[in-house]
C-alpha cells in the first residue's frame, strides 16, 4: 500500500496546484500522509483507509473554518460593471417580455437588463441602475 500512498499524496497535491491552492484537496494529501505513516509501521490496509478518511475529514473540519474566515476577510472588489449603479440609461430594446428582460443603454454600452418594477418599461423609457446580478442589470423606471 506504500506506493497508493504515495500516489494519493502526490496527485492530491497536484490537484491542490492545478486549483491554485484554492484548498480543495490538501485535506486528502494529509490523510494520506497518515496513512502511509501507519503503512510504514506495519498497520493492517483496511485500518490504513480508514486513518485515510478519519484524518481527511478531521483535518478539514478543524481547518475549514479558519480558512472560511481568512477567505472572507478578502474585500470584494467593485468592477467596471459596478460603476453603472446609481446611472440612468435608455431601454432599446425588450427581448423576452414574458421573462421581463430587455437591453438598456448606458454610456453607449449595451446591457441585458430586468426590472423591480412590477410593469416592464417600453422602448425609449429612462431606467435607473439599482444593482447587478450575474451579467443583468436590475432597474427601476424614472419617473
Amino acid at each position: 500500500m506504500l506506493i497508493v500512498w504515495i500516489i494519493v499524496i502526490i496527485f492530491a497535491c497536484l490537484l491542490e496546484v492545478a486549483s491554485q491552492l484554492q484548498l480543495v484537496s490538501v485535506w486528502a494529501a494529509v490523510g494520506g500522509i497518515a496513512a502511509l505513516i501507519s503503512d510504514v509501521f506495519g498497520v493492517d490496509s483496511m485500518i490504513q483507509i480508514v486513518i485515510f478518511f478519519a484524518v481527511t475529514f478531521a483535518a478539514l473540519a478543524l481547518t475549514r473554518p479558519l480558512v472560511r474566515k481568512l477567505t472572507k476577510s478578502v474585500p470584494d472588489l467593485p468592477s467596471n460593471a459596478d460603476m453603472n449603479i446609481g446611472k440612468t440609461g435608455k431601454v432599446t430594446k425588450i427581448v423576452n417580455e414574458s421573462e421581463g428582460l430587455f437591453r438598456v443603454s448606458i454610456a453607449g454600452d449595451d446591457w441585458s437588463a430586468i426590472t423591480t418594477d412590477p410593469i416592464m418599461p417600453e422602448v425609449g423609457a429612462s431606467v435607473k441602475v439599482e444593482r447587478i446580478e450575474g451579467v443583468k442589470l436590475v432597474v427601476s423606471q424614472v419617473c
